[in-house]
């Protein structure tokens, strides 16, 4: 079955694994709204992002305040593209398979 996950470091520095199991058609059209066109102010768009992830999680702890101070700055990017990818469908580890196939080096 499908679902949305993401990892969220705590105020005590462990990883806690939130998972949602159903998320409506209404939410990936929502996503699709989240654009430089219409936040053309980077912060603002980052903001809408972490917002809008939040809302898709029935569990009271997943706030926009949990995802910015639980994401490392660094893997913020990754992370919002990791959760656009599951609402889409997208399997990360067949990503990963692909690349890997890509980088092997052909005999």
């Amino acid at each position: 079955m499908a679902k949305i996950a993401i990892k969220l470091r705590d105020k005590n520095g462990k990883i806690k694994t939130y998972e949602q199991m159903w998320v409506p058609t209404r939410k990936l059209l929502e996503a699709m709204e989240i654009t430089s066109d219409n936040y053309p102010n980077i912060i603002d768009m980052n903001h809408k992002q972490v917002d809008f992830i939040a809302s898709l999680f029935d569990q009271e702890e997943v706030t926009a305040d949990a995802i910015m101070d639980g994401v490392a700055a660094w893997k913020f990017n990754e992370f919002v593209d990791g959760v656009l990818d599951q609402l889409m469908g997208i399997d990360p580890n067949s990503q990963k398979e692909e690349e890997s196939q890509e980088t092997k080096p052909k005999v």
